[in-house]
């Protein structure tokens, strides 16, 4: 058996939208029907423009009289800001919260007193500690830094790339600054990860991400690739079977346990027939293709 560990993740961030009107703001934002969460379920969503391009991605589950969203470090700023635009006269607050991010590798059936979800996207609280199952390998965990300072004595410790590691590995896809509004939700299978309702009604960029999904015009899909030199997000990807134009870029990056890189990369499925590579200033910079992310559909 695997021993747990625990890692701070100061790459991602807390945004509290709270007040009587926070679902039904949120409900007119999202592209995902927060209207099925409840207590104990979370899910994955995103914010996209009005073209249907991806501003950001989180994780987003209820918390009193609001919603806890999980995303990047780098956009939650700028993300709050933006949303902050359209409440208009709505009772809705947009507040980033102090509260830290960690993750739990390995998870066992329970943390200190907190009981640990069993299932994925379930959620578990204990005091001011909030549990989230991203998979059967990880815990998304939130809460003050007193607690997980309390934590720390007492378990193993992985380290920030450890969980990026594992983000690659499960298909999870962050969007972060650097491939911010570079795409729609079906090309990082948010769709097939429970992000995207078809039933719902209107939000910025739903008659694209809709036009997409009926008429099957999804070009670009998320891979797992691999480098032997260092990979940074949203990068460019070229294509010798398209004559060195770009397929597409690198979603997620993170060091290898070999020495090598691994990234995520949104590419247009064309292109993987041939050789991949990044223009650098050194010159060209082989990927290596590994597989094709396809994770299950969301039930």
């Amino acid at each position: 058996m695997t021993t747990p560990q625990l890692t701070a993740l100061p790459h991602l961030a807390i945004l509290d939208i709270t007040g009587d009107d926070a679902q039904a703001f949120l409900h007119a934002q999202v592209p995902s029907d927060i209207r099925t969460l409840n207590n104990e379920r979370a899910q994955i969503s995103g914010w996209c423009t009005a073209k249907g391009r991806l501003l950001t991605t989180f994780v987003i589950w209820p918390i009193e009289n609001g919603y806890r969203l999980v995303l990047a470090s780098d956009v939650r700023d700028a993300i709050a800001k933006r949303l902050k635009m359209y409440v208009l006269r709505l009772k809705v607050q947009v507040i980033p919260a102090t509260d830290l991010v960690y993750g739990l590798l390995h998870p066992g059936t329970a943390l200190a007193n907190l009981p640990l979800p069993t299932t994925d996207w379930q959620v578990t609280r204990q005091d001011e500690m909030t549990a989230v199952r991203l998979d059967s390998t990880r815990v998304l965990l939130t809460g003050p830094e007193n607690q997980f300072q309390a934590l720390t004595a007492d378990l193993a410790c992985a380290s920030q790339e450890d969980w990026l590691r594992a983000d690659i590995a499960q298909g999870f896809p962050l969007v972060t600054q650097a491939t911010s509004e570079h795409y729609v939700p079906q090309m990082i299978n948010l769709d097939k990860l429970g992000g995207v309702s078809f039933k719902k009604g209107c939000y910025p960029g739903q008659e694209i991400v809709a036009r997409t999904h009926y008429l099957g015009k999804i070009k670009r899909h998320l891979y797992r690739v691999g480098s032997e030199q260092p990979l940074v997000s949203g990068t460019e990807v070229r294509s010798a079977v398209l004559n060195g134009q770009a397929c597409g870029s690198l979603l997620m990056v993170a060091p290898g346990l070999d020495g090598n890189w691994l990234a995520l990369a949104v590419l247009q499925q064309d292109a993987t027939e041939g050789a991949l590579y990044l223009q650098t200033e050194a010159g060209e910079q082989t990927l290596t293709l590994i597989d094709l992310v396809l994770p299950e559909a969301a039930e």
